[in-house]
């Protein structure tokens, strides 16, 4: 027969285990998933909870990506990049000029016209997206160009060219004349800058053999390939230029979230993105200006599919004019060049007429 001390200590651990068991269960009971197991329902709520804590992260996120039902504008679009760095925007814009030219910016002036081009006032070409002035007396442009062309170095130094003469009226010195800086953000890979292992150059004009001596100062010019940039942050995420390339190519993601808990201006700009992003006219001029680059893109591919194939059109006849020459036969030539003997017959006919 058992004492009774052991048999209180047998009960109080039977009494124990079978708690264990029953919270074990109960907590069990307060969690459903889903079929495919990826969301997770919270525990019952009390007045004490805050729902946040328990929203899953497929709901946090879309969260983030919108504002009261809207869907959270693209930085990079042209209108939107210039509704969030240009008036109302001083800090924001100063931050990440500052970041980028790597100079102390005490002073901004966002209200400097950005047209360069009267002329041509239907065209961006004649527009900036965003001209200031810094510290009173440096002139500066930052362009987000989407769709890269064969020329678009070149754009860069005549919008550069344009913005630092447009600073000299008929009769004045030259003394008027200020430093000009020119900061572009291409999205796309620069084939100039492939040979550089970096995805953000900055130029100048310098000696060629003694490349410490710069001629002036007058001439700064900034490029910053995105996909690149967006291929190194992994690399170096304290740094602050790529922190804002992220930003502006997907302000939603989970990075741009941790990014924006060490870096203020970066949450300041996230929040106007948040403001701008429930006007309804600026959603249709950006939806405008997407309409408008697709339109393009699309005209270029066509354009290039074009020249493909009447490259390739020429270069076919070409091929049949010299085994003509060389006394091949013209099944020989039809099968060759994968054609019928009518339509060889007919390359040559055209060419005995041009002669």
């Amino acid at each position: 027969m058992r004492k009774s001390g052991e048999n209180n200590l047998t009960n109080e651990k039977a009494v124990k285990e079978h708690m264990q068991y029953e919270k074990q269960m109960e907590q069990q009971e307060n969690i459903k998933y889903t079929d495919d197991m990826e969301k997770e329902e919270p525990v019952k709520y009390t007045d004490q909870m805050e729902q946040g804590k328990h929203m899953n992260f497929k709901e946090q996120m879309e969260q983030e990506n919108t504002y009261n039902g809207q869907d959270l504008l693209k930085p990079k679009n042209d209108v939107v990049f210039q509704a969030l760095f240009t008036r109302g925007s001083e800090y924001v814009t100063k931050s990440m000029i500052e970041d980028i030219i790597k100079i102390d910016i005490h002073k901004i002036d966002l209200d400097k016209s950005k047209d360069l081009l009267n002329d041509n006032a239907r065209n961006k070409n004649g527009r900036l997206d965003i001209r200031a002035i810094l510290n009173g007396n440096i002139d500066c442009d930052v362009e987000m160009q989407l769709v890269p062309h064969e020329k678009m170095i070149e754009r860069f130094l005549y919008y550069w060219a344009k913005m630092y003469t447009a600073n000299l009226k008929e009769g004045e010195n030259y003394r008027e004349l200020k430093k000009s800086i020119s900061i572009i953000v291409l999205d796309a890979e620069i084939p100039l800058l492939k040979r550089i292992p970096k995805s953000y150059t900055k130029w100048e004009i310098r000696e060629a053999e003694y490349q410490k001596e710069v001629l002036t100062d007058h001439f700064e010019m900034h490029i910053i390939s995105l996909p690149e940039a967006i291929k190194e942050y992994d690399k170096n995420k304290d740094d602050k230029v790529l922190q804002w390339m992220m930003f502006l190519n997907d302000p939603g993601s989970v990075e741009v979230a941790e990014i924006m808990k060490k870096n203020k201006a970066i949450k300041e700009a996230n929040k106007k993105l948040y403001e701008i992003s429930q006007d309804e006219a600026l959603r249709r001029q950006a939806l405008n200006e997407e309409i408008a680059r697709m339109d393009e893109e699309q005209r270029m591919y066509d354009a290039t599919q074009i020249g493909l194939k009447q490259g390739k059109a020429e270069g076919k006849a070409e091929m049949i004019k010299q085994l003509a020459s060389m006394k091949i036969e013209i099944k020989q030539i039809a099968k060759a060049a994968n054609m019928t003997e009518e339509e060889v017959k007919k390359i040559l006919n055209e060419k005995n007429n041009i002669l």
